[in-house]
Order: structure tokens, then sequence, then C-alpha cells
């Protein structure tokens, strides 16, 4: 297997792999399942602040289903889990092991996206 084919089958195990994730995590919070409410309330967010996280985490999932949109699905999720492991770190209230490992995950995903999408363009003329 070439070096290019074993990156484009990471990217994609990376893709399936954190969009069945988040279609997990995300439809609780978007639709007010107690639980979740409940640690958001904690943390000091609203019921609307986790609806509105469980919308844009499933959004942001989708769209690492499309090569081109992976990279900024992936910015986007990023940018939750890093909200996601300052609100656990600075509460205490819950692990964020899980937040760092998906956060490892959707970084490595941007990236890979990023260097195929940079190096795949045609050449300048």
């Amino acid at each position: 297997m070439t070096n290019i084919r074993i990156r484009v089958v990471a990217a994609w195990a990376l893709s399936i792999l954190l969009f069945l994730t988040y279609l997990t995590i995300a439809p609780p919070k978007l639709m007010g399942d107690p639980g979740w409410m409940q640690r958001f309330a904690e943390w000091g967010y609203s019921p609307r602040f986790a609806s509105g996280i469980g919308m844009v985490e499933l959004i942001a999932a989708a769209l690492l289903l499309f090569p081109s949109l992976a990279t900024y699905g992936a910015g986007v999720l990023t940018v939750i889990l890093a909200g996601a492991i300052y609100t656990h770190v600075s509460t205490g209230l819950h692990s964020s092991s899980f937040a760092v490992q998906l956060i490892f995950m959707t970084t490595a995903l941007a990236a890979l996206r990023f260097s195929d999408a940079r190096w795949n363009q045609p050449p300048e003329s």
C-alpha cells in the first residue's frame, strides 16, 4: 500500500469513527436528555447551550463525511472539545479523558484532510 493510500484509508477510518461517535453523543444533548441537562447545569451552562452544542456537533460530524469539508468539521469539533476540556478541568466535576482522546482524533483527521486537500491542488500556471 502506498503512503497516500494509507493516509486516505486512515482519514476515512477516522471520519467514520468520529461521525459514529458524535451520532451517539450529540442527539441526546439536542433533544434535552435529562442526564446531559443536569451535567450542563452543574457546569454552569443553560439547557439551550447544551442543545446548541448538540446541534453544532451533529452538523460538524456530518461534514467529516465529505473530504472537501472534513477539515472544517474537524476544526469546529476541536474548538468544542477544547471548551469541553476547559470545562471539565476548571470544574473538576467529570473526567476530561474522553474529550482529550477525541481532540487528538479530530486534530489528526484535520491534519490528514488538510494535507490531502493541499497536495491534491493542480499546479499554478
